[in-house]
Order: structure tokens, then sequence, then C-alpha cells
């Protein structure tokens, strides 16, 4: 079953990258290609048997990363290609794609424009993020946590007793050795557990 699924999502992805081809290939046929900025994304990452799991509802790399592309026909030919580690989150879409179309985004919103990122600048940018799953599933249950350069900590604060990660990304990048109960980590959970209290009231 695991390889029918992982299959049909890899057809679907290739099926994705046709449609992409034929959009960009009308843009153009019409004469619109070097006036539209093409922003290619998705939804959350999904599982493929990693770590004997399916679907996108927890903390781990594979299920909280997406895909970010921004193709700017305007942009100069050194800045193409050119990859950024800044950590982009799905609320700055709206604020760019308004800021692209040369329009003010409503203060209101949260995400902030990454024109500026696209353009090569280095403006102030976010160094972590809150990450939560709060739907009702009696088999997958509810966390939260943060997501930052270094350190990633979950709680699955339904448990009883709670239950508690903390990663070390430098050193671990692929998520296997929890810390969260290793006492020369005590002060790194702590601060973990304080900056998810802070995001949460944000």
């Amino acid at each position: 079953k695991q390889i029918k699924r992982t299959k049909d999502y890899w057809r679907m992805i290739t099926g994705v990258d046709r449609a992409l081809a034929r959009i960009v290939a009308s843009l153009s046929e019409h004469g619109f290609a070097d006036d539209t900025v093409i922003v290619f994304t998705s939804d959350n990452g999904y599982f493929l048997g990693e770590r004997g799991l399916a679907g996108k509802w927890l903390i781990y790399e594979e299920s909280i990363r997406v895909p970010l592309i921004v193709v700017d026909p305007k942009a100069p030919a050194e800045r193409r290609g050119v990859r950024n580690d800044a950590m982009v989150l799905n609320v700055d879409l709206a604020p760019t794609l308004l800021d692209f179309a040369g329009a003010t985004p409503p203060a209101g919103y949260q995400g902030t424009s990454i024109a500026p990122l696209v353009a090569g600048q280095t403006p102030e940018w976010r160094t972590d993020f809150l990450y939560e799953h709060r739907f009702d599933n009696k088999d997958i249950p509810k966390s939260q946590g943060v997501r930052g350069e270094r350190w990633v900590y979950a709680r699955f604060d339904e448990q009883v007793p709670v239950y508690e990660q903390l990663f070390d990304l430098r050193n671990d990048p692929h998520q296997l050795h929890n810390l969260a109960t290793d006492a020369q980590h005590a002060k790194v959970l702590a601060e973990q557990r304080d900056r998810c209290d802070l995001l949460l009231t944000r």
C-alpha cells in the first residue's frame, strides 16, 4: 500500500510539473512572460514512509517544509537561481503577491513580503516560528512547538503526562535523538518551552 501511495504521489508531482510547463508556455505565447512573477509553492510536506509515517502532521522536517520558488523575469541575471535559507511561511505569500503587484498589504496581515529577499536585500527576518497541530484526530495527538534555526521543540500537550521533544538540527539534522530528557539540555528545553508559550500569546 505504501509503495502504491508513493508512486501515486510522484505521478501527481509529475502532473503538476507538466501543468506548470503549459502555463509558462502560454504566458510566452501571449506575450506576458516578461511581466509575470511566478510564485510556486504547495501544501505541507508529506511523509512517504519515513519514520514509518504517512501524512503531514508533525514537526519533523519532512512534514513542515514546503517548496517555494519565485521567478521574477525583471530580476537581474545574477539573482536568478539564487537560494535563500530565510524562514518563509505561508502567511508571507499574500503580502508578497501584493508587494509584487505594487499594492500595500493591510496592516492586519501577519506575514511579511519576501520581495526584498528575492531582490537580494537582507532585511531583519524571523529566526523561528510557531508550529501547531490542533485538529481532532483519534490517531494523531495534538501538538505545538517551535522550529528555530538550531533547536526544534514540540510538546504533545494533551498527553498525560505531557510528552516533549527537543532536537538539535546542527548535530542531528534528521531529528533522530530526542534531547528533552537529557539533563545537559535542561536549560535549552526550558528556553524553548518559554518561547513556545510566548509565541502562543501573539
